[in-house]
């Protein structure tokens, strides 16, 4: 009997004490702005003053030396959330006094072309296309940085809605695949995919078209393609094919 009123008396007390505290954090004002960058994302897309625009909408709505109590932490977040090449975002107090502003990056893995392919003299303004990322979505631009993403275009992707299919996610990881490896990121200046999600690549050296089939058997096919550009090419010349496949095991069709 005695244990249970002691127990309790021990959850009543450190009840008390966690509201007391809470009362304390909430009675406390603002002392700052402290912003923590995405610090996996390979592409600078934000600085810290630019979180801090987004949240305050650019000093219009200062929240530096209000009290806690007044802030709304969840409409702050969703505030931020507005630039959608933020993929996260969580906004809380430390116990120094600060606000803290934390966020995840969009991370791209494509920049699309709008509706017809450019050819490799061709640039892109600001305006045109987006980034298709590792979730599947398509994010605008950023007027502060440019990654250096493969290309992509193609009638794939006039129904947005592809990309979430298992078609689309076999495309993400082929893209993906492309972005971490260096030599194909370097060699793949853009990736065209119909509207049954096949791959034609674009090489940034040479006149060839690669047919690289479905977004399936990743390794293998690049491996085909790393013969062709070790042994087939150096002999025929670079300019001696128009189209070479490897979307058939087992084969390099060369044209």
């Amino acid at each position: 009997m005695k244990r249970w009123v002691w127990g309790v008396l021990g959850s009543f007390l450190v009840g008390t004490i966690f509201l007391f505290v809470e009362m304390q954090q909430k009675s406390k004002r603002c002392k700052g702005i402290i912003v923590k960058l995405d610090e996996t994302a390979e592409y600078p897309f934000f600085t810290e003053q630019d979180i801090e625009n987004l949240l305050t909408l650019k000093g219009v709505d200062a929240v530096v030396g209000m009290s806690f109590s007044k802030i709304n932490l969840k409409g702050l977040e969703k505030r931020v959330l507005k630039n959608r090449l933020i993929n996260k975002c969580e906004v809380f107090r430390d116990l120094s006094g600060n606000l803290v502003v934390s966020i995840d990056q969009q991370h791209p893995v494509g920049r699309l072309i709008p509706n017809a392919t450019l050819s490799k003299e061709q640039s892109l303004s600001a305006s045109q296309g987006g980034y298709l990322t590792e979730s599947g979505e398509i994010v605008p631009l950023s007027a502060r940085f440019a990654a250096r993403t493969v290309l992509i275009s193609g009638d794939f992707f006039d129904k947005t809605q592809n990309l979430k299919t298992v078609k689309g996610q076999h495309l993400i990881v082929f893209l993906k695949n492309l972005q971490q490896n260096p030599f194909w990121k370097a060699q793949v200046a853009e990736v065209i995919v119909d509207k049954d999600s096949e791959l034609t690549l674009v090489p940034q050296v040479g006149q060839h078209q690669i047919d690289f089939g479905l977004p399936d058997d990743i390794e293998i096919k690049f491996k085909k393609l790393k013969i062709f550009y070790k042994t087939i090419l150096p002999l025929k010349g670079w300019n001696k094919y128009k189209r070479v496949s490897v979307k058939f095991k087992n084969q390099i069709v060369c044209e």
